[in-house]
């Protein structure tokens, strides 16, 4: 195994029913906090887990994938809210950490994928950080400076989404991926719980050595000790193991063809491969330019932290996209060994909100 995790979910002391839905099994951990009225938002984050559950059979490759689901399950939820009267309106957002393999490299890092404000923690090196981005108002004035965090929590308006699965036909979609590091601790809960509970005070519960279990259940309890008057879920994921432990992947042998063909088959067969080729340069060209990561500019201990575009293939090489201002110098062990393994992202944005991310722990961190 590579991992080992526990689960709680409640629904508080004020609320009739749990409307979160959440999944937690090998390779993928899911929290679903769902909305709207008539048991709707029951319905919805149950779809959306159960979906999820089923793409999970076959194995979700890569972050990508992940987010194509994603919004085909987004796509199903609005639907269902259109044929159904009584659930005109329902949606949910979602946390999710999906393991996925890396068939080329024999590695294995985790995909994380966020809609609204359910939330996905790392805890890591003795460092614990938020890695996905809320979708929600109070979130864009902490993001404009308009307020601050602390602020935010008691914000008269903290509960309105500004992104959610099932209420538009097409949803965005943010994902990140890490590399999978023993010893990492992943915390994914609902709003129910960072409603109640400070990031100060989840992080002191995480930071216990005891089972995740454990954790998940005083998490919970803590937030309804403080009120509880949401839904609360929380899933607890330990890395237990390397990613290089991982099985190897066979590749599939390729078919051989008959080696006699008729000429006008050859001519048809050497004008396909001619147009498969052009069209494979320019699919190729495409995804050299596609996906952001973040890495070092050098070797030297003051490197900078970069953000580039693209990927490395014979002349082609990523271009630098943006320069965070800080330095392996001003990283912990930690943080460096994370921008080592250059975590990589579907969009500009959400590399800009990683380096922002290591930004805020670097200077709570400095004297």
């Amino acid at each position: 195994m590579l991992v080992k995790w526990g689960a709680s979910s409640d629904t508080g002391t004020l609320r009739v029913q749990n409307e979160d839905s959440y999944l937690a099994q090998d390779r993928i951990f899911v929290v679903a906090d769902g909305m709207g009225g008539h048991n709707a938002g029951e319905v919805a984050s149950a779809m959306a887990i159960k979906m999820l559950a089923d793409a999970q059979t076959t194995g979700i490759a890569d972050a990508n994938q992940l987010a194509r689901i994603i919004e085909q399950i987004n796509h199903s939820i609005f639907q269902a809210a259109a044929d159904q009267t009584d659930q005109r309106g329902m949606g949910t957002t979602l946390a999710v950490l999906a393991i996925t393999p890396n068939e080329s490299t024999n590695e294995v890092s985790v995909a994380v994928a966020n809609i609204g404000d359910s939330r996905t923690y790392l805890f890591r090196n003795d460092e614990f950080r938020q890695v996905s981005v809320d979708h929600s108002y109070v979130q864009d004035l902490v993001s404009e400076g308009l307020i601050t965090r602390e602020e935010a929590r008691t914000h008269a308006r903290r509960n309105i989404v500004t992104r959610a699965l099932g209420i538009e036909p097409n949803v965005a979609v943010d994902t990140w991926t890490l590399p999978l590091i023993n010893g990492d601790r992943y915390v994914l809960c609902s709003d129910g719980l960072v409603d109640e509970v400070t990031d100060e005070a989840i992080e002191k519960c995480v930071k216990q050595k005891i089972e995740p279990q454990k954790i998940a259940d005083q998490l919970v309890a803590s937030a309804n000790a403080n009120g509880g008057r949401d839904n609360i879920t929380v899933i607890v994921v330990d890395v237990i193991g390397d990613g290089a432990n991982s099985v190897a992947f066979s590749p599939v042998p390729a078919k051989k063809t008959p080696e006699k063909k008729s000429l006008m088959k050859k001519l048809i067969l050497s004008g396909a491969a001619a147009i498969c080729a052009v069209v494979a340069i320019v699919l190729l060209s495409s995804y050299l330019r596609s996906g952001y990561f973040v890495a070092y500019e050098n070797s030297e201990p003051d490197a900078r932290v970069l953000i580039y575009r693209g990927k490395n293939f014979l002349w082609v090489n990523p271009t630098v996209e943006a320069d965070s201002t800080l330095s392996r110098a001003d990283l912990s062990l930690g943080l460096a060994r994370e921008i080592i393994a250059q975590p990589s992202f579907s969009s500009s944005a959400d590399a800009r909100d990683y380096v922002n991310q290591i930004r805020d722990v670097v200077e709570q961190t400095t004297p």
